[in-house]
C-alpha cells in the first residue's frame, strides 16, 4: 500500500499479506520490532489486533531462530504470510 502524502489522508493497513509485507520491510531496514507499531501507524490506519498477530509470528520465529543457532543471536527473523493470517 502506498502512502499518500499529498492530501494528508492515511491508507488503511488491514489486509495480512500487506500488513506482513510493511512489518518485513520496517525489520529489514533496521527498525526494532518494539517500534513496529509506532511506525506504522504513522503512515497507515492499522487493525490492531491484525498487527499483534503478526508481531506475535515474528516473535515466535524469531525465537525458533534463536533456539536453533544456540544464542540470542540478532538475526532478522522472517515471517511467512500463512502464518500470520
Amino acid at each position: 500500500m502506498r502512502h499518500s502524502t499529498d492530501n494528508g489522508i492515511k491508507d488503511r493497513l488491514t489486509e495480512p499479506s500487506e500488513m506482513v509485507t510493511e512489518v518485513k520491510r520496517l525489520l529489514s531496514s533496521g527498525i526494532k520490532l518494539d517500534q513496529v507499531p509506532a511506525e506504522l501507524s504513522q503512515l497507515y490506519y492499522i487493525d490492531i489486533d491484525l498487527l499483534n498477530a503478526v508481531l506475535r509470528v515474528v516473535r515466535k520465529h524469531a525465537s525458533t531462530n534463536a533456539a536453533r543457532a544456540g544464542s540470542a543471536s540478532s538475526q532478522r527473523p522472517e515471517i511467512d504470510s500463512q502464518a500470520a493470517a
